[in-house]
């Protein structure tokens, strides 16, 4: 277990901007997805990209950035045309594929390139916040789908101090009370961050225009079957069952439920969260798998000593889980009550959403409660 990464964080050290010579097509397209889905030109645009890449001579960075390339066309192509199709074309789906076996996650758009591997600073003298982000890549482009991300990533940023702090209490010999305190303190900060959501994200904008395109394959009524990845051969034409991008497949929450030892019940809603993982990247993964180790071993004597604090901080997450309970009606609930389409049924990763937030609300729970 690389216990390291929960004080560094989840984000990445280095976020590839462009890709070298060879993938000027995909790049170009990319650049110009927000005006190629306005005039419903994905078709044509797609077809216009080679199939044959070099991916030798990528570094990690550049991978994360063609993945994230691959994964926005390509779901540009299955959710910005009229009508839906159940498969994607060779040309990008071979590469995407094989880009997705070096990086060792399936081939669809995951929270690893929606948001950790899709940000840059404005002023790189400066360090991250809210005020200095901007995204690298969006759908139809516009300060929803932006803020919507930008969220996301202050939120990824922070999260190294509160995950730090406790792997310092938790995990190393010479602990201090003040880790816990630290914790405390950077779990408010990430609420409040949480809370700005609706300054510059509108949920009729979030509904109509920025959540339709980052579903996946699997539990969704479009693709009862799944997709259909043309010319790879280790999918044999047969179609493919993918979840699309979610929150849940950040690190953040299940380190902190670990670190926490907040449990979730053995049921249908804990094997979601389980194969959320898979979408992570494997470092993230392993850490998870090592922290999974720690939970089993049951509560150590420091958790007692300080269990007032701890659930404290338990309180937090559990505030967290609240608002975003709170955001899914707001966002997702109440705006599909007013528009027949966009189901509300299931979330983007593929789960009946309201159901799964509220039960891992209610599992959040203080250590006496």
């Amino acid at each position: 277990m690389n216990k390291e990464l929960l004080e560094k964080g989840f984000i990445p050290d280095e976020i590839c901007k462009v890709l070298p010579e060879g993938f000027q097509d995909i790049e170009e397209i990319a650049s110009s997805l927000h005006k190629i889905l306005a005039n419903n030109q994905i078709t044509n645009a797609v077809n216009e990209i080679t199939q044959e890449k070099d991916l030798s001579k990528l570094t990690n960075s550049e991978l994360e950035r063609a993945m994230l390339l691959y994964s926005y066309v390509g779901h540009a192509y299955m959710w910005g045309k009229e009508e839906v199709e159940d498969t994607i074309p060779e040309n990008i789906a071979v590469t995407w594929y094989e880009i997705s076996e070096k990086l060792d996650r399936p081939p669809i758009l995951s929270y690893a390139s929606y948001a950790l591997n899709n940000w840059a600073l404005l002023d790189e003298s400066k360090p991250l916040s809210l005020d200095n982000i901007r995204i690298l890549q969006n759908f139809l482009s516009g300060v929803d789908e932006d803020w919507f991300i930008m969220i996301h990533v202050a939120i990824e940023y922070e999260a190294k101090n509160v995950l730090g702090s406790l792997k310092k209490y938790y995990l190393d010999e010479d602990f201090e009370n003040k880790n816990l305190e630290d914790a405390l303190t950077s779990i408010k900060k990430i609420n409040e961050i949480m809370n700005r959501m609706p300054e510059k994200c509108d949920p009729y904008i979030y509904y109509n225009r920025v959540r339709p395109y980052i579903f996946g394959w699997k539990n969704n009524p479009a693709t009862p079957k799944g997709v259909i990845y043309k010319g790879v051969e280790k999918y044999k034409d047969e179609p493919q069952l993918f979840r699309g991008e979610t929150g849940a497949q950040s690190s953040i929450v299940p380190a902190l439920d670990a670190l926490l030892g907040i449990t979730h019940s053995n049921d249908p809603l804990r094997e979601y969260l389980d194969e959320m993982r898979i979408y992570m990247p494997s470092e993230h993964r392993g850490l998870l798998a090592g922290l999974d180790k720690f939970l089993e071993e049951g509560p150590k004597n420091k958790v007692v000593e300080h269990e007032t604090f701890v659930n404290e901080i338990i309180g937090e997450v559990h505030k967290f889980r609240n608002k975003h309970l709170e955001y899914a009606k707001d966002y997702i609930f109440d705006q599909a009550l007013k528009k027949q389409s966009n189901s509300n049924i299931v979330g983007t990763g593929g789960t009946p959403f309201m159901k799964y937030l509220d039960k891992h609300l209610k599992e959040t729970v203080p250590k006496d409660d």
